[in-house]
């Protein structure tokens, strides 16, 4: 499959590297795929190694979320990779937010966990199959913390 490039960039809501995921089908193919930057690569090995007894990992796809301040992502899980005995290593990047994270149904309440830029959270062993999602972007975190008590803390759908 010929990937073809992404023609409106204030649009974009992510970028895709290594296995592509297909939204439509919901699912990863092996016919579908770029390659996985070595940077990338080196960075989930390098984080995957601040956890005790990780073993070897190799990252094969990587999914850059884009938000700007309106933007959520609805509560889902990531129950379609290959593997799901390794992590799902996620890195904050850019502004504040609060990330949910539920349990393996959607009746549990998320937790609502504050990310700020270098953050890493894996999601491994019991929360691998957990829901998830991003409930707010906070542009000005000193000034907005007390605004988050408003915040609706569930997960979207």
């Amino acid at each position: 499959t010929k990937l073809k490039p992404y023609r409106s960039p204030k649009k974009l809501s992510w970028a895709t590297m290594g296995y592509h995921y297909d939204w439509t089908a919901r699912t990863y193919t092996e016919e579908a795929q770029s390659p996985m930057p070595s940077e990338m690569q080196r960075l989930a090995e390098q984080c995957l190694n601040m956890l005790p007894n990780a073993g070897s990992f190799k990252a094969e796809a990587a999914i850059v979320n884009y938000y700007n301040l309106k933007q959520q992502m609805g509560g889902h899980r990531d129950d379609l990779e290959f593997d799901f005995t390794k992590p799902v290593v996620s890195i904050s990047l850019g502004l504040p937010a609060i990330f949910l994270l539920g349990g393996t149904t959607r009746n549990e309440a998320p937790l609502p966990l504050l990310v700020r830029p270098g953050d890493v959270m894996f999601l491994g062993c019991e929360s691998r199959l957990a829901f998830h999602g991003m409930a707010k972007v906070i542009p000005n975190l000193n000034e907005d913390l007390s605004s988050l008590l408003y915040c609706d803390l569930s997960l979207p759908p």
